[in-house]
């Protein structure tokens, strides 16, 4: 279904690999309703909620910790080539940050979910299934992690943080959100301070929706600024080879992944404090 590059293109990313394992971790759930809970009192059981076994690859900069550390959600294809997710993950752990690149897909059996396949899966309950396990790891600080997804894991990562949403189930919270090329929803207010990074001539998640999107804004809730890229198409930031999948134009787009890193580096800095 796709087509990658055997060897990345000249590109921004560093060219060295970071250290990497792979960990293993649970999805978070939903918590009993209200009314569940009152159910319970009169003597019903709550029925236990199903919770998915993940995997994920866990790269961690050099030093000792407790570091700061990134949530990754993928693409609607899936993972990202493993040679392309070192060294994307490798720009993060320069600065200093450890990368958790979650696998939604692989224990779901889902190969490719652009068709579909993935619409029904809780990539969110992923992302703070991901956010707890690091929060309990000695080597990373539990009150610096942020989210970033791309493409559908951007729109995932935008759901993830909406204000007086899923953050208020759980006892930690993301501390920043990014979201490449997402599909942006009609109206949004999020919890944390959160970036928008879009390419102005994506077909898949047209710029106009965001732009609608920021029109409508009331000023709740916490930061969300949104940055377009004139020139650039859907999967700007990742070395592709240009081509059509399911009918858009996915390209790289070397001088907008330049400007869009310095933009997501400016505010983990900024949030991390480093």
């Amino acid at each position: 279904m796709r087509v990658w590059l055997a060897a990345l293109l000249v590109t921004p990313i560093l060219a060295t690999s970071a250290l990497a394992e792979t960990i293993r971790f649970r999805s978070a759930t939903w918590p009993p309703t209200p009314l569940q809970l009152r159910l319970a009192k009169a003597g019903d059981t709550i029925a236990e909620q199903a919770s998915v076994p993940l995997t994920g690859e866990l790269y961690r900069p050099a030093g000792n910790g407790p570091s700061p550390a990134i949530v990754l959600l993928h693409p609607c294809s899936g993972r990202l080539p493993a040679a392309l997710e070192q060294a994307d993950a490798a720009r993060y752990t320069a600065l200093g940050y450890a990368v958790l690149a979650v696998d939604s897909f692989g224990a779901r059996g889902i190969a490719d979910g652009c068709a579909g396949g993935g619409a029904s899966v809780d990539v969110v309950m992923d992302a703070y299934g991901a956010l707890m396990h690091l929060a309990s790891l000695p080597s990373i600080d539990p009150d610096r992690i942020a989210l970033i997804g791309y493409f559908y894991g951007g729109g995932m990562a935008l759901s993830a943080v909406v204000f007086d949403g899923p953050e208020r189930l759980f006892d930690r919270q993301f501390a920043a959100a990014v979201a490449y090329s997402p599909w942006c929803p009609d109206k949004l207010a999020v919890s944390v301070p959160t970036l928008i990074l879009i390419g102005g001539r994506d077909e898949w998640a047209p710029a106009r929706a965001c732009r609608a999107m920021l029109a409508r804004r009331t000023g709740l809730g916490a930061s969300l600024r949104l940055v377009v890229y004139p020139e650039a198409h859907h999967a700007f930031n990742l070395p592709l080879e240009p081509r059509r999948h399911y009918g858009y134009q996915l390209e790289y787009d070397e001088a907008a992944d330049r400007a869009a890193w310095s933009e997501t580096a400016a505010l983990l800095r900024q949030t991390f404090g480093r």
